[in-house]
């Protein structure tokens, strides 16, 4: 298991431990088993509503049923952006090997990397089956069924931080994910029963998120670095989509206060 030891955009060092590729082997396998049964029940629910296209459509048949394989297929095409996206870093495969992608900059990954990643699966995954379909031929089809994601198997193999052609363009890796720790040892910030919070927008920052603020901050603090924690500010802003208005450091404080408020229950 590789070490990666990353500088962030605040100049700190985020240690991440990169997964085996075991691990990410059986997070693959696991979509796939997902993407089969998701198959599996729709040709059950064509066969028992007893759908006949060929009898409906007549001679429209063979693009009525392109249009339906078109639509039925999206689930699967966009089956690991969308839960990558939505659950931040997870296909179910993933979580149950848990595994996950972040972004190798410390904070968790935006639709951007995630979109990223997802195109250059056809690069990583499906390369050689897409030369193979391309050229013809029954035995060229077949043997391409054996390279499914042999690029980015070689890929990661050389790599030292274990990243595949789209998590070396979109700026992340697949880590291992930790158990989730109490967020008062994550971020240390007590808030009193009657605390109100200012900036609901503290939600789109993640634990792992909150807690490389909350180092950088005190290393900042600590050092009297403004210039960093002015940059911090300016991080934070950008991520939760929001201006500033008070001065840095109580800014800061209000952010790590209101992400402990928010998620001390969860």
């Amino acid at each position: 298991m590789a070490n990666l030891n990353v500088k962030t955009s605040f100049n700190t060092i985020l240690s991440l431990q990169s997964e085996t590729l075991g691990k990410r082997l059986l997070a693959f396998v696991l979509d796939i088993v997902v993407i089969v049964l998701y198959w599996v029940g729709i040709w059950w629910i064509f066969s028992v509503f007893n759908i006949d296209f060929e009898g409906a459509f007549g001679g429209d048949y063979n693009r009525v049923v392109w249009g339906w394989f078109s639509l039925v297929s999206l689930p699967i095409l966009f089956y690991s952006l969308v839960s990558e996206t939505v659950s931040g870093g997870y296909t179910l495969g993933k979580y149950i090997a848990k595994i996950k992608v972040v972004k190798i900059d410390g904070f968790q990954p935006s639709f951007v990397e995630f979109f990223i990643r997802w195109i250059f699966r056809m690069i990583d995954i499906y390369a050689f089956m897409l030369v193979a379909i391309l050229a013809g031929g029954i035995m060229a089809r077949i043997f391409s069924f054996y390279t499914i994601g042999l690029v980015g198997l070689i890929v990661i193999v050389r790599s030292k931080k274990g990243q595949r052609l789209g998590d070396m363009v979109a700026g992340t890796s697949v880590i291992k994910s930790k158990i989730k720790q109490s967020i008062n040892i994550t971020i240390l910030k007590e808030v009193e029963d009657s605390y109100e919070p200012k900036y609901s927008q503290v939600l789109k920052l993640s634990d792992n998120d909150a807690r490389i603020i909350k180092e950088t901050f005190e290393s900042a603090r600590k050092m009297k670095d403004v210039k960093l924690i002015r940059k911090l500010v300016v991080k934070l802003e950008t991520v939760m989509g929001i201006k500033n208005t008070d001065k840095p450091e109580q800014f800061i404080n209000d952010v790590l206060k209101d992400f402990n408020y928010y998620t001390q229950n969860m």
